[in-house]
């Protein structure tokens, strides 16, 4: 029946958003994409919900998520900036403890996601409909509504779940910035960080690092260790555990995930706290069946379109590295290349010289 729902009426309902419909319309649709898609019992959706101080009411709230429903987003977002922190706060008060309630804006055509950091209002997610692709709507909401953990791990589903455009990834982002600025200036982590500006500047032979990439290449440092847990099936309880590689060394693993640059989130207030989380996201997706490379499509769906020019950061189809290879040391067995990897993030920047 799912199944039938997601072929037959889904591509309607992403057609209908897309065209920004009216308010009541609107809310008809999302209220059929929670109960189908996400499973929502109708008793657990509120509507019109009013704020315990009647200052202004929640147009849908179902759990630890509150959905506002405007006309046209692009004439209203600033009337969302203004109204989402109280809905949150709001809607915080009764959510399940370590639970993190969530705020979507949206106007049919455009989706926004914003969440409560330390009080302050944080946006943490967009998301522009897809007619042609109407299952991507349901994939960038299942975070946020529904930690299933029998999602298959194919590339395109990684890289929405935590690409750069992900809630995920706006989510951790925000605290990334947070905790940065508490201790950027620890003298450990600003060690690592300059270590890592000398090995950037010897691939790049040119200055290319900055704290954004740097806060970008911890993320997904993140992940990636958080992902070979997982696909060895290991419980994550200490986040510096995991991050050092002791957790992967304990089960007689060793090589494959080590200490880094990127633990410094651990010196910071809250810190563990993200590594759980983002380990957390991970517990959805069915990593014991992976059966495809989705590191690199995910590592290449977090690049900022305007650094990915000046850093060459543009994967190879592997039919034609293959072809390079093969053209480049034609006699594999006779001819020796040097290998010298270096360590910029979750994977290696590979030098050759034949």
């Amino acid at each position: 029946m799912a199944n039938s729902w997601r072929g037959d009426r889904l591509p309607d309902i992403v057609r209908s958003m897309a065209s920004r419909p009216r308010h009541e319309a609107l809310r008809g649709l999302i209220t059929e994409l929670l109960r189908e898609g996400f499973g929502a019992a109708f008793s657990e959706l509120e509507h019109e919900r009013y704020l315990v101080d009647n200052s202004g009411r929640i147009d849908v709230a179902w759990g630890a998520t509150v959905i506002e429903l405007k006309s046209d987003l692009r004439r209203e977002e600033r009337d969302v900036v203004a109204r989402m922190p109280d809905y949150l706060a709001d809607a915080s008060r009764g959510s399940a403890p370590g639970r993190t309630t969530v705020g979507l804006a949206t106007d049919g055509a455009t989706l926004l996601a914003y969440t409560l950091d330390l009080g302050r209002l944080t946006s943490i997610g967009r998301y522009d409909v897809d007619v042609d692709h109407p299952e991507r709507l349901l994939t960038w909401l299942e975070p946020l509504l529904s930690p299933v953990p029998e999602v298959m791990p194919t590339p395109i589903a990684v890289a929405l779940a935590f690409g750069r455009y992900s809630l995920a990834f706006g989510r951790a982002h925000a605290q990334l910035q947070r905790l940065w600025s508490e201790v950027g200036d620890h003298p450990e982590v600003r060690l690592k960080r300059n270590l890592w500006d000398g090995l950037l500047r010897q691939v790049y032979g040119d200055d290319v690092g900055s704290d954004a990439l740097f806060l970008q290449h911890t993320y997904l440092t993140i992940l990636v260790k958080a992902i070979a847990a997982r696909v060895l099936d290991l419980e994550i309880g200490d986040p510096a555990e995991m991050l050092s590689g002791r957790l992967l060394a304990n089960e007689g693993i060793v090589g494959a995930v080590e200490a880094d640059f990127f633990d410094w989130p651990l010196l910071a207030t809250g810190g563990d706290d993200l590594v759980r989380s983002l380990a957390a996201d991970t517990i959805r997706f069915r990593l014991r069946d992976v059966k495809v490379d989705v590191l690199k499509s995910l590592y290449e769906s977090l690049i900022d379109p305007d650094e990915r020019h000046d850093l060459g950061e543009y994967y190879t189809p592997d039919w034609l590295a293959a072809r390079v290879v093969t053209a480049a040391i034609p006699r594999p067995l006779e001819q020796r290349c040097s290998i010298r990897p270096v360590a910029l993030g979750p994977f290696c920047s590979m030098r050759f010289a034949a």
